[in-house]
């Protein structure tokens, strides 16, 4: 069963932001609907189909840290979102490359986020 959204509780959305919407941008996202505490991120052919977002961490809670992958459709969009992403102000956490102890096909990287949420950016090669 495929997912309908994700949403990750970050501490700051505002400055959560500032990672994320050049990313999303990149990765083919577009801002669905946004306020203070909380933002949607939906695919730019899919403007209503949100799937992604971010939402304030209640103040007596710390921001559970996530993973959450993008597929991505090729091996350069895969370095071009981590590129932007690491330029955005996010930690490397495994640059880009092929994963091959997992599979002979997957080739991804790793960014973290400010409230160090593991974000991948994946592309499965098949021969």
């Amino acid at each position: 069963m495929p997912f309908h959204h994700i949403a990750i509780r970050v501490s700051d959305v505002n400055k959560s932001r500032e990672f994320y919407d050049p990313v999303m941008a990149a990765a083919g996202y577009v801002v669905y609907w946004a306020n203070n505490t909380i933002v949607y991120y939906a695919p730019i052919g899919s403007p209503k189909a949100f799937e992604f977002g971010l939402m304030l961490s209640n103040p007596d809670k710390p921001a559970a840290k996530s993973h959450i992958a993008f597929a991505l459709p090729s091996i350069d969009e895969v370095v071009s979102v981590y590129n932007i992403a690491i330029e955005s102000g996010g930690t490397d956490n495994g640059q880009p490359g092929f994963r091959e102890k997992i599979n002979k096909d997957y080739y991804g990287a790793f960014v973290l986020d400010c409230d160090g949420n593991n974000i991948e950016f994946i592309h499965f090669v098949r021969e």
